[in-house]
């Protein structure tokens, strides 16, 4: 068999550096943002920067600064820097045999994992929003929850534990089949329904609800440590006698400008190799900008919009009052894909009128998306009225808040009453009961 050369026509996929840096640059905080600005003018000469905190000594000017340092750089200046879970996944990432097209989709996954370590989106659908294969993503997912610690990436709290099952030694297939198919009765407590659904002894089924009450749900808790992190609003909302205001807090991100003069006068004296290097920079230099300005943009629309739709929440700071609004609804409104809305409020914080908020709890799934009109914190709000009006003697079961929420016309199933009653702390019947 000869050697030969031969001409092949193939389509690949790849995510582009530019479009991976943008939706990188969207995701950052104000803080993660300064950091990486301040690297962008390193490695680029034409790129300058300059604080936009006032020169002059006034009095008012002073008084501003000292009131500024009180809050934020001397909160800043006392955190003691500790590595983000986030960075230890990509170093282990980085160490699988992939293909580079599956290894960019799996940063780009890693870097779109909330605090917690889940996906408060659909990690499939943000990659086909960039047009990779299904089973390129699907690969690419894969290898993020390869990852230590067990139960990273997960969707959901059920598919977090499902992960730290599959890998234990040995197998626990009876735990698997409880959560994968059986969860009405786990949740309720009902270990003789599941010993019958499953056709083994109760004396299984407990050994199998021990190791999954022996599970992590929190497994980033695991592997961030370090100092408190003190965290610094994005953008605040005000309330006044005109209704609602947003504000860019924007007062410690530099202004960034292009060194245009000494870019002129390096093209002068450059040979084409230079000129390319400075082409290039430049370039880099004109995306940083244009990515920072309409990073503000989205911020600001974004936020203008959940003050429309979360007005009364936004005034009264009830959860109750939260009305079922999701990322879809918003990206359909702002003319944006679902995926750049979820990277805009990953790590954004909100000051409202009441207090810190995460950007993204003012993203409300409906309870029954066909009625979009109940929250899961109405229910919750419902439940725990009823049960704070309970007898002691005789408290509700779960059957009898299903019913009261449905006189209200509040409907849900028996099984989503227990999930809020148990993730809100409230216990069983049993548990209430005063004798």
């Amino acid at each position: 068999m000869g050697l030969s050369l031969v001409q092949k026509q193939s389509l690949k996929q790849k995510l582009a550096p530019a479009l991976y840096q943008s939706v990188k640059l969207l995701q950052l905080n104000n803080h993660q943002l300064v950091d990486f600005v301040a690297q962008k003018a390193l490695e680029n000469p034409l790129i300058h920067t300059a604080s936009v905190r006032p020169a002059d000594v006034s009095a008012g000017s002073r008084q501003w600064r000292e009131e500024s340092r009180s809050t934020t750089d001397v909160i800043e200046e006392t955190i003691a820097s500790a590595a983000d879970f986030r960075e230890e996944l990509h170093h282990d990432l980085h160490q699988l045999t992939l293909e580079k097209v599956t290894l960019a989709a799996a940063d780009f996954l890693i870097d779109s994992l909330n605090e917690k370590g889940y996906f408060d989106a659909d990690p499939l659908a943000l990659l086909g929003g960039y047009g990779l294969k299904p089973e390129t993503a699907g690969a690419a997912l894969d290898a993020v929850q390869s990852l230590e610690p067990a139960g990273i990436g997960a969707r959901t709290l059920t598919e977090c534990l499902l992960l730290q099952l599959k890998r234990m030694t040995p197998a626990q297939p009876l735990a698997e089949a409880i959560l994968t198919g059986h969860t009405d009765c786990f949740l309720s407590g009902n270990w003789s329904g599941l010993a019958a659904a499953l056709h083994t002894s109760p004396e299984a089924i407990s050994r199998a609800v021990a190791v999954i009450r022996g599970l992590n749900p929190a497994p980033v808790d695991t592997v961030q440590t370090g100092p408190a992190q003190y965290i610094i609003p994005d953008i605040t909302i005000l309330k006044s006698d005109e209704g609602l205001r947003c504000e860019l807090e924007d007062r410690d991100l530099p202004v960034i400008s292009l060194d245009s003069q000494n870019y002129m006068n390096y093209m002068d004296a450059a040979d084409s190799e230079t000129r390319r290097y400075l082409r290039e920079k430049k370039a880099e230099a004109d995306w940083l900008i244009s990515g920072i300005s309409r990073r503000k943009q989205t911020l600001v629309h974004l936020t203008e919009l959940l003050m429309t739709e979360q007005e009364a929440f936004l005034k009264t700071g009830s959860e109750a009052a939260l009305r079922p609004f999701p990322m879809k609804a918003a990206a359909q409104r702002l003319s944006l894909s679902e995926s750049t809305v979820s990277r805009a409020v990953a790590n954004k914080y909100v000051q409202s009128p009441y207090g810190l908020l995460p950007m993204k709890k003012l993203f409300v799934r409906a309870l029954r998306p066909a009625q979009n009109t109940i929250s899961s914190f109405q229910i919750l709000a419902r439940i725990r009225y009823w049960i704070g009006r309970e007898d002691p003697r005789h408290p509700y079961s779960d059957a009898q808040l299903v019913r009261l929420l449905a006189a209200e016309n509040l409907h849900c199933s028996r099984r989503v009453v227990a999930k809020y009653r148990m993730n809100s702390g409230i216990g069983s019947t049993a548990e209430r009961r005063v004798r």
